[in-house]
């Protein structure tokens, strides 16, 4: 998501189809009884370098006259958002996020904070679930990623004055990040660590990888089977019931003329629940967007 919050959300974000047919940019336009949508697969997290997008996700863009993302960046970049993801994440009086953790793993924690320069005093109030979304920011800002392709296009519409939508509100967004705080504190803190020893190189391929519409490369790195049977029920919740929400939306949008742009995290179009299999299974012609295309 956005939203990069434990070992496999760290890379997952960038987490495309595994179509073999699909060695393109990661765009595709869909199709039916002449209205038609484009949807492109976004990163959350990107290099300067990395920057601008795909040529297709680029012309998508251009033509477009409305552009959605998952969430308005502007909102949840607010005071008050913050203030709400604060209060839901922090821990009842009287308790630490050392009391949540088994004595190794917080060892573990604290020599990663000492290695990474993590502030770990500054989150002792916070839940377990909290320090993992956090320790994946830091970990990727070390390695030089910012910005992603949804805070890319939502600058650049804003400053030409493209309409923008959104899927779902800061609420939603709110309310699947709580469901973090059911999952095992061990298990959370540790998969971020084990994320972390690999997040380097394994950025590195995927962003690769999505830049080349290598989708089964990306399947297969990332490990998205084994994170559904690890997580399920993050997995129902943050893919499979959002993608269930964005569906009808996606189709209110779609139009006779030139296409609008639907931009979702990579995630949300890959694998045996993607809106791609959706949009399919309902009879819409779905291809790759190719630059140069009408």
């Amino acid at each position: 998501m956005g939203l990069s919050i434990i070992r496999r959300f760290a890379v997952l974000v960038v987490l495309l189809s595994v179509a073999p047919w699909l060695q393109a940019d990661p765009v595709w336009e869909v199709s039916k009884d002449g209205k038609r949508i484009r949807l492109g697969a976004t990163v959350h997290f990107l290099r300067p370098a990395d920057l601008p997008p795909p040529a297709a996700m680029q012309q998508a863009y251009e033509q477009a006259q409305q552009v959605y993302l998952e969430s308005n960046l502007a909102e949840s970049a607010t005071p008050a958002f913050s203030r709400r993801l604060t209060q839901m994440m922090m821990q009842p009086a009287g308790r630490s996020l050392e009391d949540d953790l088994s004595d190794p793993v917080w060892r573990q924690l604290q020599d990663y904070a000492a290695q990474a320069n993590f502030p770990l005093a500054t989150y002792q109030g916070f839940k377990p679930a909290m320090v993992s979304m956090a320790m994946t920011v830091h970990e990727l800002g070390r390695q030089g990623f910012g910005r992603g392709v949804d805070e890319f296009y939502f600058t650049r519409a804003n400053q030409q004055g493209k309409t923008l939508g959104f899927l779902e509100s800061s609420d939603t967004l709110l309310s699947f990040m709580a469901q973090l705080n059911e999952e095992s504190s061990d298990a959370l803190i540790e998969s971020s660590l084990e994320g972390i020893e690999h997040m380097d190189g394994m950025m590195e391929e995927a962003v690769d990888a999505w830049r080349k519409g290598d989708m089964d490369g990306l399947y297969a790195l990332l490990g998205a089977d084994e994170m559904q049977t690890e997580y399920p029920s993050i997995y129902q919740n943050l893919i499979i019931e959002r993608n269930r929400q964005w569906y009808p939306k996606i189709q209110q949008v779609m139009t006779e003329g030139t296409p609008n742009l639907v931009l979702v995290g990579a995630l949300h179009l890959g694998g045996p629940d993607s809106l791609r299999v959706m949009f399919e299974e309902a009879g819409y012609q779905v291809v790759p967007f190719m630059a140069g295309a009408e």
